[in-house]
């Protein structure tokens, strides 16, 4: 079975009504395929529908129609009702605005031509194409365990509230305010200093602590693409089953002139700029620790907990 699982609200599908109409065509041209177009409205919702497809008799595809947030909230759905068996393959849509998961993975077209690919693959016979990622397991102490890829918070959550202030969230914006941020970090303007603001936390990763105790930001990933064209985590590629961790202590302008290097893969090399890989990273603070999944953000309580969880299967053509 193929079950497309759409989120109505997602960057592409609100900028064009025409997407998800698009869908049910692709799916009803394909009747030889058992197929469902799920459409959850809460979080409660979407486990329930999670606990449903783990029900199934036979094999299913899940293609995410939605944003890395949207994918996000998925993936922790099925990972949380599929438990220790092993995850079905998740075919991205791009249905977001900056999909940057899927151009991680090397993944292109429209959401309807994606979908036909699939299908046409599921009434061949054939296996879906897929690559491996391993997911990361966030535990805040709050709520219930979520999943995703890429995690941060600090200057990366900063970064991301001044995205979404005022709408019209897009890859130029994102863009822009890089831009504008990386020239006030190197002249040391207010901007930068907004955005860059340490946080006192207390970090270890694999049971050893890091120093200082004051961070710009804390991150970790499981994928090496973060967006536009950025790749701080490119040694995860070279290291399956590992998150690499990164910790910010260094001033606004070091990291701004690292910041560009990371397309091309090239080593952070500061001092206070900390950057290893490992399986389980914990954050502590007097207060609550606020981050973000996959450009969602999430407030937990006074420590977070991020490891290595389980591998998900991505169809990546």
């Amino acid at each position: 079975m193929v079950v497309v699982v759409s989120n109505p609200v997602s960057g592409r599908n609100k900028r064009d009504p025409r997407v998800i109409p698009a869908l049910d065509a692709a799916l009803a041209a394909a009747p030889q395929v058992p197929h469902r177009h799920e459409r959850p409205t809460s979080p409660e919702d979407l486990d329930r529908l999670a606990v449903e497809l783990r029900a199934l008799p036979g094999p299913v595809v899940v293609c995410v129609n939605g944003g890395d947030g949207t994918l996000a909230h998925v993936l922790s759905a099925l990972a949380r009702a599929w438990g220790e068996r092993p995850l079905p393959p998740i075919g991205i849509l791009r249905g977001g605005t900056m999909n940057t998961v899927a151009h991680g993975i090397g993944l292109t077209g429209r959401p309807a031509g994606i979908l036909r690919r699939v299908l046409a693959r599921q009434a061949q016979g054939q296996p879906q194409p897929t690559v491996t990622r391993h997911l990361m397991r966030i535990r805040d102490g709050l709520g219930p365990d979520r999943y995703g890829f890429l995690f941060g918070n600090g200057v990366i959550s900063n970064f991301l509230e001044v995205y979404y202030e005022g709408g019209g969230a897009s890859p130029v914006k994102g863009a822009r305010i890089l831009a504008r941020a990386l020239v006030s970090a190197v002249v040391g303007g207010a901007f930068a200093r907004r955005l860059t603001r340490p946080t006192r936390v207390r970090v270890s990763l694999d049971g050893q602590s890091w120093t200082p105790d004051s961070y710009m930001a804390v991150a970790a990933g499981t994928v090496d693409d973060m967006g536009l064209g950025f790749k701080p985590f490119w040694a995860v590629t070279r290291h399956p089953g590992q998150l690499q961790a990164l910790g910010f202590a260094c001033s606004p302008f070091a990291l701004a002139v690292r910041i560009p290097g990371t397309q091309v893969r090239r080593p952070w090399a500061h001092p206070d700029i900390v950057d290893r890989l490992g399986a389980r990273l914990v954050l502590s603070a007097d207060e609550p620790i606020s981050y973000m999944i996959e450009g969602d953000f999430h407030r937990g309580g006074q420590q977070v907990e991020v490891s290595v969880g389980p591998v998900v299967p991505l169809v990546h053509r």
